[in-house]
């Protein structure tokens, strides 16, 4: 249905502008016609969209957009080489084709995740869901699990053995009573899906109690206890013989064709955003010196790509005498030494910085000037936070595995909470990304990017 409508769009947007040029005009005729002769069309979709189990399977909003984003190109490849060996450009034109590949790649995933959503609200794609274990994990999947209602899940309660946690309640949700009671509630609340989230028990009872929940709901969801284990880019393969499962880990950063895919990413994208990003700058340039004196830019050392220094360029955002302003501050202002000490910034009132550079922060226009950065090739456009050569200390044994990539303008951290993040968060966060990279990553990143520079979150 949306690849017909995609095709539709494309369509008329190509006739419209070739009307401009040519001065044709489409009838209403000639649009049904031109529909009847492509009904093979959305069969290819279907087809594709089939292959990669998206008809029955409940995934995040972003598992689902990269297969989408998959099926919809194959669909195109394909219907791109069938009208070209079949000479049916007379009827359907590259343009048009192309024209729907980008309408279905923008709007398939979001008009999907809110027809989902909708389908929820009205109680039709809904899976009723008990979590075994009201720890820090179970907490954490109900968590996971509201935001991303497009899966269809709905956690009705938790089981827990701790007795002093019965009867209360977690986001909402109440923890009905022992796991060793999961049949009854099975029965009585329509469970239809089981989430072992209790990471903590020892392998033999873990195996039989999985082995016992999987007889009595239709699908079963496990929590492992793999904390820092890098599993995105993991492949599970079977020893059928031994009963063994191997789980193939890679290191997407010591592959060379991803560090060139990902340098590559970072040249195209900057150059493309140059003509949009120098005005901006000169532009900013000007009022820096209007409301303050001293340089347009500031440069400071900052640890880089295996372990080599380099000089960050920003936006200057402080008075020329911002330690001194700092110092004084800190020693009369005992809550803003603690805050500090906790977040190496100052989440508030920060009497160092500038009007102008309260703004820049504010809307991370400071950051802009990094896009010279990444042209030389010392930073990213994603990527860890570019640490100050003093926090080298506090990375302790993360170190290396920090530096195994560039510094990012942005990164996993700026969209998680920014500034709002404990420094310790901020590095287990970089740790992750460097761990799981890959170019699907970075372009989520991107775009979160955008949705948390303009909603200002975290921002000080």
């Amino acid at each position: 249905m949306l690849a017909s409508t995609a095709f539709g769009i494309a369509f008329l947007i190509r006739e419209t502008i070739g009307e401009y040029f040519s001065a044709y005009f489409v009838h209403i005729n000639s649009f049904i016609s031109y529909a009847k002769s492509l009904w093979w069309m959305p069969i290819i979709f279907i087809f594709f969209i089939g292959y990669e189990d998206l008809y029955t399977k409940r995934l995040p909003f972003w598992d689902e957009t990269k297969k989408l984003l998959k099926a919809n190109t194959l669909s195109i490849i394909l219907i791109m080489a069938i009208v070209t060996i079949g000479k049916m450009g007379w009827r359907v034109s590259r343009l048009t084709l192309i024209l729907s590949w980008l309408f279905l790649i923008f709007m398939h995933p979001i008009i999907r995740l809110y027809y989902k959503k909708l389908l929820f609200k009205m109680g039709i794609w809904k899976e009723k869901v008990l979590v075994l274990g009201a720890g820090k994990a179970g907490e954490l999947v109900n968590r996971g699990i509201e935001k991303e209602t497009n899966m269809g899940y709905e956690v009705i309660g938790f089981l827990d053995d701790n007795p002093d946690k019965i009867g209360k309640f977690i986001g909402g949700k109440k923890i009905f009573g022992k796991v060793k009671h999961f049949t009854k509630f099975i029965r009585e609340l329509k469970i239809e899906t089981i989430v072992i989230a209790m990471p903590s028990m020892s392998l033999e009872k873990y195996s039989k109690l999985v082995s016992t929940v999987q007889k009595h709901v239709k699908n079963t969801l496990l929590i492992p206890e793999l904390k820092g284990i890098s599993l995105i880019s993991s492949e599970l393969s079977c020893l059928f013989d031994e009963e063994l499962f191997l789980i193939k880990i890679k290191n997407n950063m010591k592959n060379p064709l991803n560090i060139i895919i990902k340098r590559s990413y970072d040249m195209v994208l900057s150059i493309l955003l140059l003509p949009i990003i120098l005005p901006i700058i000169l532009i900013i340039s000007a009022l820096i010196k209007i409301d303050s004196p001293g340089p347009i830019f500031f440069r400071q050392d900052r640890l880089g790509k295996d372990m080599k220094t380099f000089k960050v360029i920003k936006f200057r955002s402080m008075y020329l005498n911002a330690d001194e302003i700092l110092n004084e501050y800190l020693s009369k202002n005992i809550e803003a030494k603690r805050e500090w000490e906790l977040y190496k910034k100052l989440r508030g009132h920060d009497p160092r910085v500038t009007k102008i550079g309260r703004f820049l922060r504010k809307t991370s226009l400071d950051e802009l000037p990094q896009i010279f950065n990444v042209l030389k090739g010392e930073m990213s456009l994603i990527g860890p936070r570019p640490f100050l050569l003093s926090e080298k200390i506090y990375l302790g044994d993360y170190c290396d595995d920090i530096v195994m990539v560039r510094p990012g303008i942005t990164g996993l951290w700026q969209v998680s909470g920014r500034n709002e993040l404990v420094f310790e968060d901020r590095i287990r966060l970089d740790l992750w990304y460097v761990k799981n990279w890959s170019l699907w990553l970075d372009t989520i990143i991107m775009l979160k990017t955008i949705k948390v520079v303009l909603s200002r979150k975290g921002a000080y």
